[in-house]
């Protein structure tokens, strides 16, 4: 599989990965969606862009865990969220 330079902004962040291309449009829109949530908590002033970060992750974790356990996400889906979710972890620790 072909492998690709891109670079995702995550809550303001610019973060350069290399993906399998066929991934590209699943990673954007990953990171779309991460930024949606991140917007979310900006309504919380008490919380600082790492904290709107770890919640907006956590959110995708419950969904992720609930979608797993109900049998809905597929290996490939849950191990990409498992690498955006590492990533986060990386970001955040």
């Amino acid at each position: 599989m072909a492998k690709i330079n891109i670079n995702l902004s995550i809550a303001g962040k610019s973060y350069p990965m290399s993906i399998e291309q066929e991934k590209e449009e699943l990673y954007r829109e990953a990171a779309r969606r991460l930024n949606e949530k991140v917007r979310e908590f900006t309504r919380v002033p008490s919380l600082d862009q790492t904290d709107r970060l770890a919640m907006a992750a956590l959110r995708f974790s419950i969904v992720a865990l609930s979608s797993e356990r109900s049998g809905r996400l597929g290996s490939a889906e849950t191990e990409a969220l498992e690498a955006l979710s590492q990533r986060l972890d990386s970001y955040l620790g």
